[in-house]
């Protein structure tokens, strides 16, 4: 039997917070979806939790792989229409899947949509917010390109779409999200619902968070213009913008390491391809601490 939505939530040593992000599925406005939880390997009692729902949800367990791999996982048990995902410390406000569902059957050209998204106090209650039907904006695939970064636990998308284009890459460490967005992207328009559905946590030292994110992001960007081979030459500035601030990005962060020479290395290539002031400012800043820094030593 199919459903409308096929809701998947990877969790990984989530026995403190999957409660909650359970209950925001079950308070759900919409209710034709199933929930499919993929255990990734949990050391701690995240199965054990989940048993007082084990007649609404479907447990998959498998050895530890990372969240693409659970998520992976997920899709390919759902049977829904449509495909949506919920990080275990995530939370949803009540309309969500009917404001995206609704959205999805009323734009047939929109091949996947997402909404807004708010990171704010965990005491703020998930009803404070308003009724009111949320503006739609379509995003082509360069709107998309220039600024990839939606919140998975706001995404939904369309199976026949996800058929299509494939899975997340199990390979990448980080950005594995913006890469399927662009391949799902290059399929058709992916609609923003102008409303904030979801409430997510901003936990320190996420993946996202590591050094190494950069890297695995300027491979997307790669990987993306290889496939406009046919049509290179028109992406090529906005490639150089978007290359541009993820070496600015990587640079500050370098930086604020106390990685001196490292982060002087990634903004010259950030100036390499855009030039900035605040870029050049950055680099000398670079140099005058790494100099210092052997002074600060002797002391």
């Amino acid at each position: 039997m199919t459903v409308a939505v096929s809701i998947i939530m990877p969790a990984y040593n989530s026995a403190a917070f999957i409660d909650k992000a359970i209950e925001s599925i079950l308070a759900q406005s919409f209710d034709d979806y199933e929930i499919i939880v993929v255990d990734d390997g949990s050391k701690d009692d995240t199965v054990a939790s989940l048993q007082k729902y084990e007649a609404k949800i479907q447990l998959i367990s498998q050895q530890n792989g990372g969240a693409s791999k659970a998520r992976n996982t997920g899709i390919k048990a759902a049977k829904g229409e449509f495909v949506a995902f919920l990080d275990s410390d995530d939370l949803w406000r009540p309309q969500k899947l009917m404001d995206q569902v609704k959205a999805m059957r009323a734009q047939p050209d929109w091949v996947a949509c997402y909404t807004e998204t708010s990171y704010k106090a965990e005491e703020e209650t998930l009803k404070q917010q308003s009724e009111h039907a949320p503006e739609l904006v379509s995003k082509d695939l360069q709107q998309v390109f220039l600024h990839p970064y939606l919140v998975t636990s706001s995404f939904m998308v369309r199976r026949e779409v996800l058929n299509k284009v494939g899975l997340f890459d199990e390979s990448l460490k980080t950005a594995e999200d913006i890469d399927l967005y662009l391949r799902i992207a290059e399929q058709g328009l992916i609609g923003l619902l102008q409303k904030s559905l979801v409430w997510k946590a901003d936990i320190e030292g996420s993946l996202g968070s590591l050094l190494s994110s950069y890297q695995d992001n300027l491979d997307v960007v790669d990987a993306f213009l290889a496939r406009q081979a046919s049509e290179s030459t028109s992406w090529g500035a906005l490639v150089d913008k978007v290359k541009a601030k993820i070496y600015l990005d990587w640079g500050k962060d370098l930086l604020w390491n106390e990685q001196c020479l490292a982060a002087f290395k990634a903004l010259s290539q950030s100036l390499s391809l855009k030039f900035s002031r605040a870029t050049v400012w950055l680099m000398l800043k670079a140099l005058i601490k790494a100099a210092l820094s052997p002074l600060r030593g002797s002391k």
